[in-house]
């Protein structure tokens, strides 16, 4: 697993924005974890982090605080992470909660005074995920995804909502990736998302929530039947 680190982490961290040491370890490595190149179980050791990163132990160590909040990795004794093993059945009871967050949130913005302006922004970062998909790039469209979503529940006024959508998003954006690297999976994400915009912009309060609604659960029903025919130790456990 130490090896999957080695050939991930690269010697040196992709940023160039002025941000936190170890806000920046924080970002690469959730990178690493979310698009694969450092799997479940894979142990990290923040000795070694900071070496091949050419930077002191503090930040690391400061890091992995962080993705240990978000639920990323766990801490294990002698200041050694893992990155976190997470469940079906953390999954079965992950996605319900997102996806009944995302149609409130929906709800939300569409009885504020400022749905027209947020929706005609979505609407923008739309097109920007269709752009991506042109592109065939699974990371540049999971990315533009996120920035979709992100913006989504930023708009909606509900603080507490959006707090939990982020705490409980943090823990299966690998799982995310996942499910949209399938074949045909971001062409149907298009769809999916014009369904859900028309919905808005049409007014329709309950049919934009089972759109939204349906966007989860049917992402949930993929990523099951992704992970049980890997047959991999996250779907057996």
């Amino acid at each position: 697993m130490e090896e999957a680190f080695k050939q991930a982490a690269g010697d040196q961290l992709p940023f160039n924005i002025p941000e936190s040491l170890s806000k920046m370890v924080e970002r690469h490595l959730e990178a690493e974890i979310v698009e694969g190149r450092l799997p479940a179980g894979t142990r990290l050791n923040p000795e070694e982090i900071a070496r091949r990163l050419n930077i002191s132990k503090s930040p690391v160590r400061e890091a992995m605080i962080l993705l240990q909040r978000e639920g990323l990795v766990t801490g294990k004794p002698r200041s050694i992470f893992v990155v976190s093993e997470i469940n079906l059945a953390d999954l079965h009871e992950i996605y319900p909660i997102r996806a009944a967050f995302n149609a409130l949130a929906v709800k939300t913005i569409m009885q504020s005074p400022s749905a027209t302006a947020t929706v005609e922004a979505l609407s923008e970062y739309l097109a920007k995920m269709r752009l991506k998909a042109k592109k065939g790039d699974t990371t540049e469209y999971f990315h533009a995804s996120i920035d979709f979503y992100d913006f989504l529940i930023s708009s909606c006024p509900n603080k507490r909502l959006q707090t939990m959508w982020h705490q409980l998003s943090k823990q299966v954006l690998r799982f995310r990736f996942l499910v949209m690297s399938q074949p045909g999976h971001i062409q149907r994400s298009i769809a999916d998302h014009q369904r859900l915009l028309a919905a808005m912009k049409e007014g329709s309060v309950e049919k934009a929530m089972q759109v939204a609604e349906e966007i989860l659960t049917t992402s949930l029903a993929d990523l099951d039947g992704i992970l049980r025919s890997e047959n991999s130790p996250r779907a057996e456990r």
